[in-house]
């Protein structure tokens, strides 16, 4: 069973939640604030499982990974720890938030002290999920803990904001994921030199790509369509749209790769030097791009890249998507030498 001290890097988060636990001093609301990949509900459910444990003795903080607890945390089974669920994959209902959470901490613990609750993706909550939740966060009874999990805090009320207590995951160093790649998930050394530059400091990105067969092959393909893109029309993407919509679960990889690009583009407009950069090798392609982009105009192209990425988990047509995505990609371009 995972505990705190198994996490990988991420010291001040894990310091914070080990202090909590041997001072039992827990607050009742913690936000963790991280990409996807980068352990949030892994950390959240090793918190979980040391509030939970039976012989966890005062002053401790680590879960004994043997007691009944323990075992039930590891089988998802535990009574006390609640994960919400959600149906619909870009939202949190009211009605979600209020069965599984709202309406039920009222309900003691069932065999421990205590009861947690974890919201995954809580950046999600609709607005009126949000509003249910704030409710039990202002006055929540002594014996609960909730756990947000978000991508992006700025999503969520500040109102829900201000009631926890906020742990933000760090990216980490990449010789530390290298070498986990290595160590680990038995990566040999001239590959995981190759991908770590891709990972922005997340092992569960970096594993993912250790993963994929055709990475190289796919991030050509990325690289392709962004020096293309701004200086073509729409009648001819269709080629670059079919092969990003033949396997419809790849379509997050290649976002990621764009988001990539455009983070070179606005790190070189920055003044960063080549060696900076995670496309390096076209770093010429880069200069251009951002002599000829102002910085709203990035900016405005990330958000664009959120946004498809966003409406692919609403189920709305991927061919539809990705060209209002190009679209938008082509008509900032040049706004610098207007």
């Amino acid at each position: 069973m995972m505990n705190l001290d198994d996490i990988i890097g991420q010291q001040a988060v894990t310091t914070h939640l080990r202090n909590a636990l041997s001072k039992d001093k827990l607050a009742q609301a913690y936000m963790i604030i991280g990409e996807d990949g980068m352990g949030k509900e892994t950390i959240a459910k090793a918190f979980a499982s040391s509030i939970l444990c039976e012989d966890r003795q005062p002053g401790e903080y680590l879960n004994c990974g043997k007691c009944r607890s323990c075992h039930q945390i590891e089988t998802g089974n535990h009574p006390d720890l609640r994960v919400v669920t959600h149906e619909k994959p870009a939202a949190i209902t009211v009605d979600e938030i209020r069965t599984q959470v709202v309406s039920d901490v009222d309900i003691r613990p069932y065999q421990e002290q205590r009861k947690v609750y974890i919201i995954p993706d809580a950046q999600l909550m609709n607005e009126q999920a949000q509003n249910a939740l704030l409710k039990t966060l202002e006055e929540p009874p002594e014996y609960v803990v909730i756990i947000l999990l978000c991508a992006n805090e700025n999503m969520l009320l500040q109102t829900i904001r201000s009631r926890c207590i906020k742990l933000s995951l760090a990216p980490l160093p990449e010789e530390v994921i290298e070498d986990t790649l290595q160590s680990q998930y038995h990566i040999p050394d001239y590959r995981s030199r190759q991908i770590v530059k891709f990972t922005r400091g997340n092992l569960g990105r970096a594993a993912d790509i250790a993963g994929q067969d055709d990475f190289l092959t796919d991030m050509q393909t990325a690289v392709d369509i962004m020096k293309g893109v701004v200086g073509t029309e729409s009648y001819e993407w269709s080629g670059w749209i079919d092969s990003l919509t033949e396997d419809k679960s790849r379509i997050p990889f290649f976002l990621d790769m764009f988001i990539d690009w455009y983070r070179d583009v606005l790190m070189m407009k920055s003044g960063a030097d080549q060696d900076k950069l995670m496309f390096s090798d076209e770093s010429s392609a880069i200069r251009e791009e951002a002599e000829s982009y102002r910085f709203a105009d990035i900016r405005e192209c990330i958000d664009a890249i959120w946004l498809a990425d966003r409406r692919i988990k609403e189920n709305v047509k991927p061919e539809l998507v990705l060209i209002n995505m190009f679209r938008a990609f082509r008509n900032t371009y040049g706004q610098e030498e207007r």
